[in-house]
């Protein structure tokens, strides 16, 4: 890739945060699940309100980077752990050489090295890493990762997250590179990794796209309808034009409906069916009198039992009781002679008064009382006056008329004026009355009005009994039901005025009009609910637009079409027709073609060079497909400046041998200036790539791997079908054989017994080997295509003895290679008998070689 990676992080900085995300995350990971699609539309809709959280996303600037020139070479991989089922003890060591073969049956842990590299190497997709399934999770992953750069020793280690930037630059080739896929005209389209990326953010955003259409439609209107009548006043108008940027003081200016408002619709329709509203205007106002009467009357009451009144009253009585003691004080010494007693008490003073007043005004009408004139009388007993009667009257009259008395008596009259300023409390016969006249409706309220007059009589009853200031109760409040009662007061004459306004005018219209306003406002009180509720739901749903807005792909398609130019040029294509030619693929026919760029989908197409069918998916076979994705791969890799490795996990699945055998040559060829590393499964790989390599002077290193109790990728010895059969008789006969004859030795019986036959399995492969390899002197060789015909020289050796050893040990050693029928078992060899036989063998190769023909 020749693209400017810091003019291409650049401009992702300037893209929607989400889709930085979701950026990141397509280069941590092959595809986006449902789950990312899902938290990436959140966040495109978090994003729209302004609430998306600020994080530190920008694009790697190594991403598709060709890395620095210079040689790199990946040395070890080891201390792994957590990563699927990888528990190697020892290092995975890819050699000195520049072409490394790892060989491992299924399940031995190979593609859980080539996932862990992908993983360290920030490869286009890495795929989810997970811990071993079959265990309890552990939350730590890591792994060691030795390399050398410009022949610098380096180690990285992995912690579960993130990329080595010094191994940016390694190439790995696997299953899921190279994008072939068939588009809708039926043409097979192909993406360089960049490109792809692209593809699949487009791909991204289509899909956030249809998750907002989908949480848009889930959300669907429960708005009610308004009744048809309603539609047409200012409340029915605004609640049809409700959206978005509707606001609470909105709503609560047109559905906040109370009590008044209930009662101005009683008024109004009282209004509009009233018939004579003249007699109605009097009627309200004599009830207005009646309320403001009551209202006077209570706050009268409350005024004469106020603590400042009750406190003159105390005064006024204590006076009257102060001065009444001292004129009884002096009576009693004027009276202290008297034969009667009580002369000079009140009850005396009322008889006294009394007398006087029948005196004056009957008796002697023209004579001062007390008349003591001549012969008068008595004006009680009528007898006539004797000088004793006529001076006792004249010092009654003169006690009476005396200062004290003067005194006590103008106290008496000042309590008795106090107490008559207190006037007298409506009995509840007589308030249920005035209260039904006043038009007070409530229960609640008559209830209070009763209540506070029934207050009202028992403090104007405490009086008579309280004689000091500290004795006075607390006062009374002016109660709650006096503003209501004078609000209603209040009403009352606004409605009157409004009805004698109906009846010097027509104005029915008016009023059907307000009432119809007012009863439009009683519905949008009662909705509330689902009004608020409807513009929650157009705000979340023009918050899902504005979100919409941000997957838009033009941008997208916009810049991968600028990248398409830059890649997809000439030189590229030539890479590719090259590649197709060297894995011997000129006969697919396959040419890769500029195409348009619709949403940044189609940039250049693979199509069958001059066929009439343009439906490739029934023209190539699976190998095929393999093939040219390899050549696509290759000839985008090999564009590089740097000599990076290239690792391929089993490149030849689905080939045939001929495809298997060009793709060898080319990976060989490859090796002469760059490492290359083979993950593989297949012996055949391993001996053809042997084979190969010879041709060039090149030795390879084979590594094997294997599935052991602790785990897998466990570094083992290379399969005796392709090892050296020098090298593997003598560990047979050097380390084998001793562990065997130990655990003999020791008792082991059962483990002594499956190591031998172990051991002669293997014995006998390798025996099978030197026939091909030592007796018929290599002429012809499994998993090799080649018959070395030159070879054939060297038979004339060949002796009858030689062939019966042979003949002798494959017949003694088949059965432990081959079932066996069970009522005839093959008889295990004794550890010293298979001892001789794995010399003899060693000494025939080392004499069958020196032999001359």
């Amino acid at each position: 890739m020749t693209n400017n990676n810091d003019s291409l992080s650049k401009w992702f900085s300037g893209r929607p945060r989400w889709l930085q995300i979701a950026a990141t995350r397509l280069l941590q990971q092959s595809e986006l699940s449902d789950k990312d699609i899902s938290d990436l539309a959140t966040l495109c809709q978090q994003e729209a309100d302004r609430k998306l959280p600020q994080t530190t996303c920008s694009f790697p600037a190594t991403a598709f980077s060709q890395g620095a020139a210079g040689i790199l070479r990946l040395c070890s991989i080891s201390d792994v752990e957590g990563v699927n089922a990888l528990a190697p003890k020892k290092p995975l060591e890819f050699g000195k050489g520049n072409i490394t073969i790892v060989y491992g049956n299924n399940g031995s842990g190979k593609s859980g090295y080539v996932r862990l590299l992908k993983h360290v190497c920030g490869a286009r997709e890495t795929g989810a890493l997970h811990h071993n399934v079959y265990k309890s999770s552990s939350a730590v992953q890591r792994a060691s990762i030795s390399f050398e750069q410009d022949g610098i020793p380096k180690t990285h280690t992995w912690s579960g997250q993130g990329i080595c930037d010094d191994l940016g630059s390694v190439d790995i080739f696997d299953t899921s590179f190279g994008k072939v896929f068939v588009s809708s005209d039926d043409e097979v389209s192909y993406e360089p990794p960049v490109l792809s990326f692209f593809s699949s953010l487009i791909v991204a955003c289509e899909k956030v796209a249809s998750t907002l259409d989908a949480e848009a439609n889930r959300h669907q209107s429960k708005k009610p309808n308004i009744p048809a009548d309603k539609k047409v006043t200012p409340e029915g108008i605004w609640y049809e034009a409700i959206g978005a940027k509707t606001g609470h003081q909105d709503i609560d200016k047109n559905c906040t409906f109370s009590s008044v408002d209930e009662s101005e619709i009683q008024t109004l329709e009282q209004r509009l069916t009233e018939q004579a509203p003249t007699e109605k205007a009097k009627q309200l106002r004599k009830q207005k009198q009646h309320i403001d009467t009551l209202i006077q009357d209570s706050q009268k009451h409350l005024k004469q039992l106020s603590d400042a009144n009750f406190r003159r009253i105390i005064a006024a009585k204590k006076k009257s009781i102060l001065k009444k003691t001292a004129a009884d004080t002096a009576a009693e010494k004027v009276f202290s002679g008297s034969e009667l007693e009580g002369i000079g008490s009140d009850v005396w003073k009322e008889l006294w008064e009394a007398a006087r007043n029948y005196s004056v005004t009957t008796a002697y009408k023209e004579a001062e009382y007390p008349n003591v004139s001549g012969d008068s009388r008595c004006v009680l007993c009528h007898q006539t006056l004797t000088q004793e009667a006529k001076e006792r009257l004249i010092s009654f009259e003169n006690f009476v008329k005396g200062e004290m008395q003067k005194i006590a008596t103008d106290a008496a009259k000042e309590y008795e004026t106090a107490i008559q300023t207190i006037e007298e409390i409506p009995t509840s016969e007589t308030l249920r009355a005035r209260v039904d006249a006043a038009g007070i409706p409530q229960e609640e309220v008559a209830s209070q009005v009763t209540d506070f007059f029934v207050q009202l009589r028992a403090r104007k009853e405490l009086l008579s009994e309280i004689d000091s200031e500290e004795a006075i109760p607390d006062p009374l409040l002016s109660p709650k039901w006096i503003e209501e009662a004078g609000a209603q007061s209040k009403h009352l004459g606004e409605l009157a005025e409004n009805y004698d306004e109906d009846a010097k005018r027509d104005n029915r219209e008016e009023i059907k009009k307000k009432l119809n306003s007012l009863q439009a406002r009683k519905w949008l009180s009662e909705h509330r609910a689902a009004i608020d509720d409807e513009v929650t739901r157009l705000k979340l749903l023009k918050q899902i637009q504005e979100g919409k807005k941000l997957t838009n792909t033009k941008a997208l398609s916009q810049k991968k079409g600028e990248l398409a130019e830059a890649l997809i040029t000439d030189a590229f294509v030539q890479r590719f027709n090259a590649e197709l030619r060297a894995l011997g693929a000129s006969q697919v026919k396959v040419e890769i073609v500029k195409s348009r760029v619709s949403k940044g989908r189609v940039l250049h197409k693979l199509q069958l060079r001059g066929a009439s069918q343009s439906d490739l998916s029934d023209v190539l076979s699976e190998g095929e497909n393999r093939i040219v994705s390899i050549a696509a791969f290759l000839a985008d890799v090999t564009g590089k400046s740097n000599q990076a490795p290239f690792v391929f996990d089993d490149p030849i699945s689905s080939l045939d041998q001929t495809y298997e055998e060009a793709v060898v040559q080319r990976l060989i060829e490859l090796s002469q200036d760059k490492q290359v590393i083979v993950f593989t499964h297949r012996l055949s790989l391993l001996g053809t790539v042997r084979h190969f390599a010879e041709k060039k002077t090149i030795k390879p290193d084979v590594v094997s791997i294997r599935s052991t109790d602790w785990g897998t990728g466990e570094p083992a010895h290379i399969p005796l079908s392709q090892s050296d059969i020098k090298s593997a008789l003598n560990t047979l006969i050097n380390q084998r054989y001793q562990d065997a004859k130990k655990a003999s030795d020791n008792g082991e019986f059962q483990y002594a017994e499956i190591l031998l036959k172990s051991m002669c399995s293997d014995f006998r492969s390798l025996v099978e080997r030197s026939i091909e390899n030592d007796l018929l002197c290599g002429v012809v060789q499994r998993f090799q295509r080649p018959v070395h015909t030159l070879k054939l020289k060297d038979l004339a050796k060949l002796k009858a003895p030689d062939c019966d050893l042979l003949d002798s040990l494959m017949t003694k050693y088949s059965g432990f290679e081959h079932s066996q029928p069970t009522e005839s078992p093959v008889e295990m060899p004794k550890p010293d008998e298979l001892l001789a036989d794995m010399n003899a063998l060693k000494s025939w190769r080392e004499e069958y070689a020196k032999r001359a023909v």
